[in-house]
């Protein structure tokens, strides 16, 4: 009795500490905001106003933002334990700076350039040499990729430190000022501006925007408050987007926003903005997409503003799984210390104890569980409506023996019918486009015959205007007790504006190529109509008797000889690459590189002569299906880049390899020569006319030619080259042919 008594105080003392830690004073926490009091934090001021972060056990404090102060300063100094940032915190961590990602808000970033819409100024080669003026840590990261991408360099801008005051730009001090797409905009409207913007977006620098971040330190020591952190800031955010009203109330509350002329017309803007931001009906807010992450640091490498060999692993916090043997162990153990309390009391009151009141207490637990899962119920059924309702789902039933076919209000309202209107015994046929009628029918069909259980069509239905709408339909059979088919149960969902965007692409890409042609088609005529006048005018040219001419007129001659060469020449260059895209689909065939390599050898044996080139050659690949003379076109520019671009203090060496793969065949081709500054000419490279040293001739269309016959036949070009050592071009042909 002893023990038992020993063993049943030991558990009183587990439980009580249990209730002991449930009763600790709420974990002080410090979230540094990124700006002053606007919208833009709306999700956390309604954690905090909602009591979310206190059900969490956190005690939070919200540090205003302003210029100068950075979050991601603040954070890795230990003045705050989480920061509100932008996706330049990539940038940072590849520096070194200790930090990880717990969650994203803003799928898209707001940062913009604006201008006044007056200054002609309408994407990022306008603002070449003129002022602009942001701020270091507000996004010009992400700006100055803008400028790289558009191949401007930042050093071009004339850049100022930001006044945060949009009086500067409507006072013409500055050209542009990079703003915030939710907040600035609208004021410079509201003051009687028109404004014309330039996202990043519209050139392909999609990034994250508004994110929440702390220390490494931090979430390896604290885990648990991360966790519990995000969960209370997410949920905070999902009540500010469905509350509005509420929110911006409160924000009108706080102090300094009236007196920074923020009025309630201002965050109402503010919040259809940011809310587009979020996306959150397509993506769950506070979801961290790794890919996106990673597509962001390939475009940094792309731009050469970070190395190659950068990486983001550890920049994403992993959240704590749940330890369930742990929580298993603790389970078992209470519930042994449970059985223990209640096999005392009934040991020490079992004289007492009638079968009636045990009874009794059985049926009360009962009534008392019954009303929870009926409550619970109700709720799941309110969410599930509402769900239904958001989603525009419309739900069916259809008795396959009465043909009673029953709908929801969702059903009607997407085919314009009065639910109330509605006879019950109308036929699901009914409802369907005659076209589409046979295709339902069939799949009703092999459902009934057993074939399959769960079936999902893209039909028509017919609105009550007699108008046809597309709708994503899905059913499954419903059997009775004998196994026959009773009933099907379905849903109906409206994708009517997703065909019509795809018709409207269609069409968009079908005009685009008819367009493509007839360029082609009059760079074509346009290019040889041109070639006939011209080489009229050389004859004329060297018929003309020049020494007749004074010493004035000579010149003017001279001159005019040049400006017709040189039209000539570019005719001839056009000519060429129309040739090259003339034939969209070359003859194929069993090319030998070897054979091919030598026949292009043979065509310019004069010049190799003369340079005596030092070539090796390592086929592991002898044959492949392409087409000779692109592998001819290929092989004769590289050769004669090499010997141009040679060097000349030392033997011209050229080594050319292959190899292969499941996928793609190799061919490498490698020089000693000078080289080639691909951080100041690589994104130009492979562009019409370029040439990057003045001094060697050249018409610079040999690189675009090989480019474009490679792609053409689902093939990639790439380039690998350091200055004074050489260059090495990949080609990689493709054996799907």
């Amino acid at each position: 009795m002893k023990r038992f008594i020993h063993f049943f105080v030991t558990g009183l003392l587990v439980i009580s500490s249990c209730f002991y830690a449930n009763a600790q004073p709420r974990k002080q926490v410090k979230l540094q905001l990124k700006w002053h009091h606007q919208f833009q934090f709306a999700g956390y001021y309604a954690a905090y106003v909602k009591k979310f972060y206190e059900e969490e056990g956190l005690d939070v404090h919200l540090i205003e933002g302003r210029d100068g102060k950075s979050p991601l300063t603040e954070v890795t100094k230990g003045q705050a334990d989480f920061g509100i940032t932008g996706s330049d915190i990539l940038y940072e961590y590849i520096k070194g700076t200790p930090v990880v990602v717990t969650s994203v808000i803003f799928q898209h970033s707001p940062y913009i350039f604006m201008v006044l819409k007056e200054s002609g100024i309408r994407s990022p080669l306008n603002l070449y040499r003129k002022k602009v003026m942001a701020s270091n840590d507000q996004g010009w990261f992400l700006l100055r990729s803008l400028f790289f991408r558009e191949g401007i360099s930042p050093d071009s801008i004339k850049l100022l430190k930001h006044s945060w005051n949009n009086q500067d730009l409507i006072n013409r001090k500055v050209d542009a000022i990079s703003a915030y797409a939710t907040v600035e905009p609208f004021q410079v409207k509201k003051a009687g501006h028109d404004v014309f913007l330039i996202s990043p977006r519209d050139y392909g620098l999609d990034f994250y925007g508004d994110l929440i971040f702390t220390s490494k330190e931090y979430a390896d020591e604290n885990p648990e408050i991360v966790d519990a952190f995000n969960r209370a800031s997410i949920k905070g955010w999902e009540y500010a987007l469905s509350h509005q009203d509420e929110i911006i109330s409160y924000i009108l509350t706080l102090p300094g926003v009236k007196d920074r002329n923020i009025g309630r017309e201002n965050l109402e803007f503010e919040a259809r903005e940011t809310e587009k931001l979020i996306y959150s009906n397509l993506v769950e807010i506070g979801h961290v997409n790794m890919g996106r992450f990673q597509n962001m640091l390939d475009m940094y490498k792309e731009l050469s503003i970070i190395p190659a060999s950068a990486s983001i692993d550890g920049l994403i916090y992993q959240r704590k799984e749940l330890n369930w043997e742990n929580i298993s162990n603790a389970i078992i153990l209470i519930a042994i210390l449970l059985a223990g309390l209640f096999m005392l009391i009934f040991i020490w009151n079992r004289r007492l104890i009638k079968i009636v009141d045990r009874k009794t207490r059985e049926l009360q637990i009962e009534v008392e569980n019954r009303k929870i899962a009926e409550n619970i119920a109700k709720q799941n059924e309110i969410k599930l409506k509402l769900a239904i309702k958001s989603a525009n789902i419309g739900l069916w039933e259809w008795d396959v023996n009465t043909h009673e076919f029953i709908v929801g209000k969702e059903w009607c309202f997407l085919l314009g019918i009065d639910f109330f209107k509605l006879p019950i015994h109308k036929n699901i046929f009914d409802f369907i486009h005659p076209q589409d009628i046979p295709i339902l029918k069939r799949s009703l069909g092999a459902n009934l015959a057993g074939i399959r259980r769960l079936s999902m069509h893209q039909l028509r239905l017919i609105k009550e205007n007699g108008e046809d709408i597309y709708v994503l339909v899905s059913f499954r059979i419903i059997k009775s007790e004998d196994k026959k088919v009773k009933k099907l149960h379905g849903v109906v969902v409206n994708i009517d504006n997703i065909k019509k965007q795809e018709d409207a692409l269609r069409q968009l890409s079908e005009e685009l190529m008819h367009r493509n042609k007839e360029l082609k088609k009059f760079a074509y005529i346009t290019s040889h109509n041109l070639r006939a006048p011209v080489v009229n005018i050389e004859a004329l040219m060297e018929m003309f008797d020049k020494l007749d001419l004074t010493e004035g007129n000579s010149q003017i001659f001279e001159k005019l000889d040049l400006s017709v060469k040189r039209l000539s020449n570019t005719l001839n260059d056009l000519i060429e690459i129309i040739s090259n895209s003339k034939n969209d689909l070359p003859k194929l065939e069993i090319v030998d590189f070897e054979s091919t390599f030598e026949d292009t050898c043979r065509s310019i044996n004069m010049e190799l002569e003369r340079i005596a080139p030092e070539i090796t050659l390592d086929f592991q690949v002898r044959c492949f299906k392409y087409s000779k003379g692109y592998l001819e076109s290929i092989f004769l520019n590289l050769l004669t880049n090499a010997i141009k671009y040679r060097n000349g203090e030392r033997r011209l060496k050229i080594h050319i390899s292959n190899s292969e793969d499941e996928d793609n065949i190799y061919l490498k081709v490698t020089d000693n020569g000078i080289g080639i500054d691909l951080h100041k000419n690589g994104h130009r490279l492979f562009e019409l006319y370029q040439r990057f040293e003045p001094t060697i001739e050249g018409k610079g269309i040999g690189l675009f030619l090989v480019k474009s016959q490679i792609e053409s036949l689902s093939g990639k070009l790439f380039v690998d080259s350091k200055v004074g050592e050489g260059s090495t071009f990949t080609i990689a042909f493709s054996k799907r042919l």
